[in-house]
């Protein structure tokens, strides 16, 4: 009898232990709706929602496996957070009709090719690209002023002929813009907060039809610059951990302001858009959220099984994005190769350029 009333007094403390991580959960959901200057905290669990959520999975399993209704609270987090997860998983048998004009765009970041000879990357992915039939390009960390940035122009142009580069200051990070059509005019975005990142937008023709293709590289976390090293002892290990933190708040918030100066350039914007780039941010933020709105996201739309494409950091991440306007485009492919010069993947989308032409039962 005291056997039995200390399994039930057991369950009913694991129970209460469940309910922790169900409400860092719900957290983890409001992240993307609250300004991280005045919710850091929710930043914080939107950053870690994977595990968050592969506990409350567990639980779930654990509970069913004692057959408890326990099981019902981590399952009520786990539902909360779906459109979460249909950001970072997609079917991975879907069916999706082929496009009748098709326009491939690319965005990648090539941490400006640091890792090996700036010339064979170059080639490599230039050649990548031109295999790929990319027709719109925009690339983050572009090389600046110099030999670099000229033989990469000349690989890219020879098959992109149209670009335009821009950056906040000749000491800071460049992004460029290559096409296949025509670029009619294109501007930088200077960020507030004296970033050394940046954005540009560009009108670009496609036969007739002037799209308004955005290219953002939002402030970075920094985090590489921070990380523990396993020579760093326990008070130098603590200074890092305290830095970061403070860094990661600092940066999580001005990333916040740039995506709200991006979504209110987009909201001016009277033609389509697509908008490219890295975002340092996952779907679960503010940033996402906010530069998403009403645009369509390429992943959701056409890409299949796991998706991230910070290839480091036990690749749980997906910070690189490309959005187009869903009345005027319909994405028909979603790609992104482990590509082995930077830390990011490249994201490759196939977008329809005529989706009235499909029927709705074409469209589902």
């Amino acid at each position: 009898m005291g056997i039995r009333v200390l399994v039930k007094l057991l369950d009913v403390v694991w129970g209460l232990i469940s309910v922790i991580p169900a409400i860092l959960a719900v957290g983890g959901f409001l992240a993307s709706r609250f300004h991280p200057a005045r919710h850091m905290e929710l930043q914080w669990l939107g950053l870690f929602l994977p595990l968050i959520l592969g506990i409350n999975m567990v639980l779930i399993v654990y509970w069913i496996g004692r057959r408890k209704l326990w099981f019902v609270i981590p399952f009520l987090a786990v539902l909360l957070n779906i459109p979460y997860l249909s950001g970072i998983i997609q079917w991975p048998f879907k069916r999706i009709k082929p496009a009748g004009r098709e326009l491939n765009v690319a965005t990648y970041n090539i941490q400006q090719l640091r890792a090996g000879d700036m010339s064979a990357i170059g080639r490599e992915t230039g050649g990548f690209m031109y295999n790929g039939k990319i027709d719109i390009l925009c690339i983050q960390e572009f090389p600046g002023a110099g030999d670099a940035q000229l033989r990469l122009i000349d690989e890219i142009s020879g098959f992109l002929p149209y670009y335009t580069v821009h950056s906040s200051s000749p000491q800071d990070m460049h992004i460029a813009l290559f096409s296949r059509y025509p670029i009619l005019q294109s501007q930088g975005i200077i960020f507030p907060d004296g970033s050394s990142n940046t954005a540009m937008w560009a009108d670009v023709d496609i036969d007739g039809q002037v799209v308004k293709v955005f290219n953002a590289h939002l402030q970075t976390t920094n985090l590489n610059q921070n990380r523990i090293r396993p020579s760093d002892n326990i008070d130098r290990a603590a200074s890092r951990i305290i830095r970061l933190k403070d860094m990661m708040n600092e940066n999580g918030v001005i990333r916040a302001r740039q995506a709200d100066l991006i979504r209110a350039l987009i909201d001016e914007s009277t033609c389509p858009v697509i908008v490219c780039g890295d975002f340092n941010d996952t779907p679960a933020s503010y940033a996402y959220r906010k530069i998403k709105g009403n645009l369509e996201d390429s992943f959701r739309s056409c890409g299949k099984g796991y998706g991230y494409t910070y290839r480091y950091l036990r690749k749980l991440f997906r910070i690189d994005y490309v959005f187009y306007s869903r009345d005027v485009f319909r994405g028909i492919r979603y790609y992104s190769p482990d590509l082995e010069y930077s830390d990011h993947k490249p994201v490759i989308v196939g977008l329809d350029l005529d989706p009235t032409s499909l029927s709705s039962e074409g469209r589902n």
